[in-house]
């Protein structure tokens, strides 16, 4: 695998306190608040909205260059102060950025004051989060929130309640994707606690009003409960660290899915929850794996020899990658915007943890027949002379992005039916 570079010529990664915005999110009655100068929150609030085409809860601190200079604590107790009280959320959640870390603002020191019912206290909880813009990505900072949820919230290892799991949902899942795997843990009769909870939140429904704060996802009481549940369930490599947390502290057994994509992947998934539950695999889920079973045939003499280059983040690019390698396409170059151990396992010819500029030079014009990336890919598959094919964070040139599926039998035979589609249209516009 290929090292980073020192320039970044044409950007893929995302911040961390975008990354961590999207975690909370997935909470019911949150509001995400960034640490920061304006454009901090401006800049992901835009892609947010582009991608889900929903309005986000998301305010800042607003720090000016004065404050940025004489430290920024009073932007900080205002902003939540005012947060609180007339947004009224459960949960306040706070993000640092990189002007922040650099700048080195006591924010754990003013919380302990909050927190502990000084003058100051809100009365409603705020999580605070390390995501500085020069640590990590997108990845990194929603697998920081959600290990800071594991570590503050779950109460006390007490009784353990027969028939029901957590559900810890990755970032490469959409909120399709995580009301997808939440039923499927529920029709073997198990209730799911899910975190983050994107399905409940930013599935794109249409609410009867507007509203201050999130509606729908994890609730706080539902934090609480992490801690006495039959089993965790991480989908997604770059949540086990939070898995193996809740593990260690509270002794909940942890079983770990890089990918649910994929007839292997999805059969692993099934069975563990037949063993969880004492239920065979229902019915339903047997038909859709027949399927997809016969949709791979299908698909086959499509994908067949052809060859696709991959931009995407780590999980993501790990779950498409030997999905799609398993039918016979080849992975001529895939890129990544930070490290990940998945990435040495990927079935790829070259794998790089750099941006679209680094794609451009490893895939070469007519080097690969596809590219599969945000839309922001679009312009580097035009310069390679190949089709695009929009998947990730984010995607503002299609509808529906927070409707994709590629998770399950269902969610793999959407998948291999969307890229295998792709290429018999490019044909078809060469006749």
């Amino acid at each position: 695998m290929s090292g980073l570079k020192v320039l970044t010529t044409n950007p893929l990664k995302h911040s961390a306190p975008l990354g961590g915005a999207l975690a909370f999110l997935g909470l019911d009655r949150c509001v995400p608040v960034l640490h920061g100068a304006q454009g901090c929150a401006s800049f992901a609030v835009a892609l947010l909205t582009r991608h889900f085409r929903e309005p986000v809860p998301i305010q800042t601190t607003a720090l000016t260059e004065l404050a940025a200079i004489l430290g920024g604590e009073d932007h900080l107790a205002a902003a939540l102060t005012n947060v609180a009280a007339k947004r009224r959320p459960d949960l306040i959640g706070l993000l640092t950025t990189g002007l922040t870390e650099t700048r080195g603002d006591d924010v754990a020191g003013l919380l302990v004051d909050f927190r502990a019912g000084g003058p100051r206290d809100l009365g409603i909880p705020v999580v605070a989060v390390s995501t500085p813009d020069f640590a990590g990505g997108l990845q990194e900072g929603y697998a920081a929130v959600v290990e800071r949820l594991v570590a503050e919230f779950p109460a006390p290892a007490g009784v353990r309640v027969p028939g029901r799991v957590n559900l810890l949902a990755g970032p490469g899942l959409s909120p399709l994707d995580v009301e997808e795997v939440r039923e499927m843990v529920e029709t073997f009769g198990l209730r799911a606690v899910v975190l983050p909870d994107l399905s409940g939140s930013l599935d794109g429904h249409l609410a009867p009003e507007w509203s201050p704060v999130t509606t729908g996802g994890t609730s706080v009481a539902d934090l609480a409960d992490l801690g006495g549940s039959q089993a965790t369930l991480v989908v997604g490599a770059s949540l086990a660290h939070a898995g193996r947390m809740l593990e260690e502290s509270h002794g909940v057994p942890c079983l770990i899915y890089p990918s649910l994509t994929g007839l292997e992947e999805t059969d692993r998934f099934l069975a563990d929850l037949s063993r969880l539950s004492g239920r065979p695999v229902p019915e339903r889920q047997r038909r859709w794996r027949a399927r997809l079973a016969d949709g791979m045939l299908d698909a086959h003499f499509v994908l067949g020899g052809r060859r696709v280059a991959l931009a995407l983040e780590p999980d993501l690019i790990h779950a498409v990658a030997g999905f799609l390698a398993g039918m016979g396409a080849e992975i001529v170059a895939a890129v990544a915007p930070t490290k990940s151990p998945l990435l040495e396992r990927l079935p790829c010819r070259e794998v790089m943890v750099g941006d679209f500029g680094d794609l451009e030079d490893a895939v070469g014009v007519g080097g690969a027949d596809l590219l599969l990336a945000s839309s922001h890919g679009a312009l580097t598959a035009k310069r390679l002379g190949i089709p695009h094919l929009s998947l990730g964070f984010p995607v503002f040139d299609r509808l529906g992005a927070q409707q994709q599926l590629t998770v399950g039998y269902r969610g793999s035979l959407s998948l291999l039916f969307t890229v295998a589609n792709r290429f018999l249209e490019e044909v078809t516009e060469r006749c």
